[in-house]
């Protein structure tokens, strides 16, 4: 099916592991460039590259001499990496480009501050030098593949619908999402053990109330955070029921994250990133899906059924 295609980025991967002559040239080449940096970092050029280290991020030469020594370490890893580990230069390259974008401010505090370093002697000079960041990080991109597999990921995940997916029940039935065609629906991860877990009596509230008007929720136990999900399904859904009244649809335990992570979730992660990226980072996370069965808003753990009540109507 489709979306196990996505989910383990098999079939795109495979497309775009293969990459010119030419773009493997370039990435030798900035390879080489990043290995030569860092080594410069660590030995003749260590002076001249504490003109980089942001101002407002420390002026004690010490530490500045450590975020020197520490940038040439990175540089000479992903430089060798470039290089030579091939089987992973997809994830190298995207690497990569986070790591230029985020010594950017280095540029910026050499700018700013008017500091003389490697010819650039002239604030025109320093200028010019901020505008070929983007230039290295597109250079990253391209020259590993790394920009294809994204932007054809991209395209895959925003061809699909939350009703390609399915999950099994937590009475071991396979229910496909398009039983839920024309609701807005919640999806939340759950854990039986967790102090979010009264949550449960805030979203069986929300489901008696809205339900008549379209919503459905649907439960997904999860065991990954702090193992507070051990229970068999039997066990998790007569707790659910005994103690909080659930009759919402509840299905069988998945992992959220990582390389066992369901295919839905995955989907629901690559659509909506959170804070800090779009890894789940504890139970009771929240996904709301529209009536066409697009995904539209994510919530956070603590953030209460009572808080979304509100956003609900407005789309119900």
């Amino acid at each position: 099916m489709i979306y196990i295609c996505i989910a383990h980025d098999l079939i795109v991967k495979d497309k775009i592991m293969k990459t010119t002559f030419f773009q493997n040239s370039m990435r030798i080449l900035l390879g080489a460039f990043m290995t030569y940096a860092g080594v410069s970092h660590l030995t003749f050029n260590r002076t001249a590259f504490l003109a980089q280290v942001p101002k407002w991020l420390t002026t004690d030469p010490g530490f500045m001499d450590f975020v020197v020594l520490a940038s040439g370490i990175v540089e000479m890893t992903l430089g060798l990496a470039l290089i030579f580990w091939v089987s992973q230069k997809i994830y190298v390259g995207i690497t990569l480009g986070i790591f230029f974008v985020l010594i950017f401010p280095g540029n910026l505090s050499q700018y700013y501050y008017g500091i003389d370093s490697f010819g650039l002697n002239t604030d025109n000079k320093r200028l010019i030098r901020l505008f070929f960041q983007p230039v290295l990080v597109l250079w990253a991109l391209w020259s590993t593949g790394a920009l294809a597999y994204l932007l054809k990921k991209r395209k895959a995940i925003s061809q699909q619908s939350f009703y390609d997916f399915e999950a099994e029940s937590i009475q071991g039935k396979r229910i496909p999402m398009s039983a839920y065609k024309g609701k807005t629906v919640l999806v939340v991860n759950t854990a039986s053990q967790c102090g979010l877990t009264p949550q449960y009596e805030g979203l069986e509230k929300l489901y008696q109330k809205y339900e008549s008007q379209g919503l459905v929720i649907l439960g997904f136990p999860c065991n990954q955070f702090g193992k507070q999900e051990k229970g068999s399904a039997t066990e998790i859904e007569t707790f659910c029921q005994v103690n909080y009244g659930v009759s919402f649809p509840m299905f069988s335990k998945v992992e959220v994250n990582g390389s066992q992570a369901h295919p839905l979730f995955v989907y629901l992660k690559a659509s909506l990133g959170g804070i800090f990226g779009s890894t789940i980072k504890w139970n009771f996370t929240k996904f709301v899906i529209d009536k066409n069965g697009r995904p539209v808003q994510r919530f956070a753990p603590i953030t209460t059924p009572e808080a979304i009540e509100k956003y609900l109507q407005e789309i119900l």
